[in-house]
């Protein structure tokens, strides 16, 4: 490719481009009003044109408001059942924090209940062997004792 073909290519691209950036201007060169690609017609022409789109998209903008309250609505449904769910369980716990300390206490004394026990049992098997050596050794006359 020579230099100046991408002269050229260049030259084409800026034109192009610059058209581009102009086409996005309200007026031509002559003062006038010119239309958009696909946009808006004058302000001096057809209104009820605009003024049906502009309805139009306010009913469309109102639908999508009204979805989006329904949905936020029942959100906070969702929100206000699942607090209360939580605020129950909240109470129980609180209920029951006073029958854990009993509980706390209960199983305190059941653990020196059976410790008294395990002493008393162990003291009786003691007190019985001693009363059969006993027993043994005043009837029979073990020589051993």
């Amino acid at each position: 490719m020579s230099r100046s073909e991408r002269r050229k290519i260049r030259r084409a691209y800026g034109d192009e481009r610059a058209d581009l950036f102009s086409s996005h201007d309200d007026t031509d060169n002559s003062g006038g009003i010119r239309r958009r690609r696909g946009g808006a017609t004058p302000h001096n022409a057809d209104g009820r044109g605009q003024d049906r789109d502009v309805a139009e998209s306010l009913r469309r903008t109102n639908a999508m408001m009204q979805q989006g309250l329904e949905s936020v609505s029942g959100l906070r449904g969702a929100i206000d059942s699942d607090g209360k769910i939580l605020r129950d369980a909240n109470e129980d716990h609180q209920g029951m924090s006073g029958n854990v300390k009993g509980a706390r206490g209960t199983l305190l004394r059941l653990r020196a209940q059976e410790m008294w026990e395990t002493i008393v049992l162990w003291c009786a098997l003691a007190f019985f062997y001693s009363s059969a050596l006993y027993v043994l050794w005043t009837r029979i006359r073990f020589p051993f004792l």
